[in-house]
């Protein structure tokens, strides 16, 4: 497939250069559009993705459906008999690599249907953190080893949803400051784990997780520190605020690194993201300290409308900046 090159890279070219809108449209058709043959690998490799994606929920919808007519033997075959064709077609030798990685994404979805229908059988809390638990770390060979980014993808919401349901179902209220920082740390080991193990192992995940997880870690940071704002210390004693002043130093820490970071990178994304973060915590502070009356809800208004043209016009501006050293 030809190298492409970005759209923003022609126009700048066109508007330091003598090139022609005729000659410019001449290269985004030849250099930038997708052609007749990158439509048709997107659309192979979607529909074999979308394929297995639901073979594996026809898998569990006939489980669901069929569950009282199935002996523990069937139920246990069956799946194992998938696995087993799951595992062998991803390192089948004549099958192509997204073959083998969607293959193997597959295999890891139906571990956990395996533990899942193991729990149910045999009574030991099929709905449970720890089923979540063995079922991430029975897939994080594969994961690593897959280099595929919707595996990653999967393995992070995995891991999330461990977490989440272990302060759900084992911590108490006095710990949900500790959660949510928690939840920061994991997105951010899921951030740049991959960024490292691809260093190792040379492969590179596609943009698309890397803006999910970033999405995720300063929604959880400006979470973090909407928290703080809206804490009332007057009902609370220390020991139920504990990990509260951690949150937010650690929250804190990762917008303004999230920030200097895009800077250096001219990562517009994640600026975005910091940008976003930061307008809805002075929202949540205005919220605070305004009474909520007529005055005030005009105030909000205002702010919302203020605040996202200021938003979208310092990405845009920041946008044009970058473009223009480049």
């Amino acid at each position: 497939m030809k190298e492409k090159i970005d759209k923003g890279d022609l126009y700048l070219l066109k508007e330091h250069s003598t090139l022609s809108d005729i000659q410019l449209g001449e290269l985004l058709e030849q250099k930038s559009y997708a052609d007749y043959s990158d439509w048709n690998k997107f659309i192979k490799y979607f529909t074999l993705v979308l394929g297995a994606g639901f073979l594996v929920s026809g898998i569990i919808f006939f489980f669901a459906y069929n569950w009282a007519d199935l002996n523990k033997y069937a139920k246990f075959g069956f799946i194992f008999s998938l696995l087993v064709l799951s595992v062998g077609g991803s390192v089948y030798a004549k099958a192509s690599a997204i073959v083998k990685q969607v293959c193997l994404l597959s295999a890891s979805i139906l571990v956990g249907v395996l533990f899942a229908v193991y729990g149910q059988v045999y009574q030991t809390g099929a709905n449970a953190y720890d089923l979540f638990l063995m079922w991430v770390l029975a897939i994080t060979p594969w994961t690593v080893l897959n280099k595929f980014t919707p595996h990653w993808l999967a393995y992070a919401v995995l891991a999330n949803t461990t977490l989440a349901l272990y302060f759900i179902q084992v911590k108490n209220e006095d710990m949900m400051y500790y959660s949510i920082l928690f939840m920061l740390v994991l997105n951010i080991a899921l951030y740049f784990v991959p960024v490292l193990l691809g260093k190792v192992l040379q492969f590179k995940l596609d943009k698309y997780y890397m803006g999910i997880v970033t999405l995720a870690c300063s929604a959880i940071a400006a979470s973090g520190v909407m928290v703080f704002i809206f804490v009332d210390y007057d009902h609370y004693s220390r020991a139920d605020l504990s990990g509260l002043n951690i949150l937010v130093i650690g929250a804190s820490l990762w917008l303004i690194a999230s920030c200097l970071w895009s800077l250096k990178t001219k990562n517009l994304l994640l600026f975005s993201y910091f940008l976003i973060a930061v307008f809805s915590i002075i929202f949540a502070a205005l919220i605070k300290i305004a009474d909520v009356n007529e005055g005030s809800l005009l105030l909000f208004a205002i702010y919302s409308i203020g605040g996202t043209f200021g938003v979208v016009k310092l990405i845009m501006n920041q946008k044009k900046l970058w473009n223009n050293e480049q």
